[in-house]
């Protein structure tokens, strides 16, 4: 689903529309889409009658560059862990 916003990065849907565009349905993605919009990377807007989904642009990044730190400092310390053997 990520990868669907961060190709169509101004992709504004909803539920069903972007289940659909990953092959999905709406019921099966809507834990995901609860937890990344609790991390703020998804935000939701009311248009009309419909709440609709879109990307957080600078809060993807922040969630990105994080999770890239994290993932450093865990190489980090595996270098260090196989050079004790």
């Amino acid at each position: 689903m990520l990868v669907l916003f961060h190709r169509n990065p101004g992709l504004i849907d909803t539920l069903d529309s972007v289940a659909r565009r990953i092959g999905r349905t709406g019921n099966s993605i809507e834990e995901d889409v609860r937890g990344l919009v609790n991390l703020g990377v998804l935000k939701t807007r009311r248009i009309g009658r419909s709440e609709v989904l879109l990307l957080d642009r600078a809060r993807d990044r922040e969630v990105l560059d994080a999770i890239a730190k994290h993932l450093r400092n865990l190489e980090g310390v595996e270098k260090i862990d196989n050079t004790k053997f």
